[in-house]
């Protein structure tokens, strides 16, 4: 039996878990810098300090770039994102020493594991295990 795949941009507005999106945007105080693409184009301007991105599905790579150019200029920077390591945009925050928080527990209507990659000038990666959304705080305050 082959392996059926999603249909491509079938995820793109797939928004994140409600209880972890206040967290993020209320108690943490970042900016989603996707939520009005009309206002903000997330893959071409710089983004502002404390940035969160929900990445549309098909297109993960254009946003992941431009969080690590963001990061470089100095910017604290938030994705969630699937945890999938094979991937070149996983490579590249790996390699821009994000603190990966993988979710142990689906937050919603996700098919794979998810997780939350923070850049924030770290001197290395790291990886961590959530056990709910509240567990980000232990780490982002």
């Amino acid at each position: 039996m082959p392996i059926e795949f999603p249909q491509r941009g079938k995820y793109d507005s797939k928004p994140t878990p409600k209880t972890l999106y206040h967290l993020i945007i209320e108690q943490l105080k970042f900016v989603d810098v996707c939520l009005d693409k009309t206002k903000f184009d997330a893959t071409v301007r710089l983004w502002p300090n404390q940035a969160y991105c929900n990445p549309p599905f098909s297109n993960k790579q254009s946003f992941v770039l431009r969080a690590v150019t963001s990061n470089r200029a100095g910017r604290e920077v938030l994705l969630y994102l699937p945890f999938d390591p094979t991937t070149n945009w996983f490579r590249l925050l790996y390699q821009q020493n994000a603190l990966i928080m993988i979710f142990m527990k689906k937050l919603g209507h996700e098919r794979w594991p998810h997780a939350l990659y923070h850049l924030k000038n770290y001197n290395e990666t790291k990886l961590v295990l959530l056990q709910n959304e509240n567990d980000v705080l232990k780490f982002l305050r």
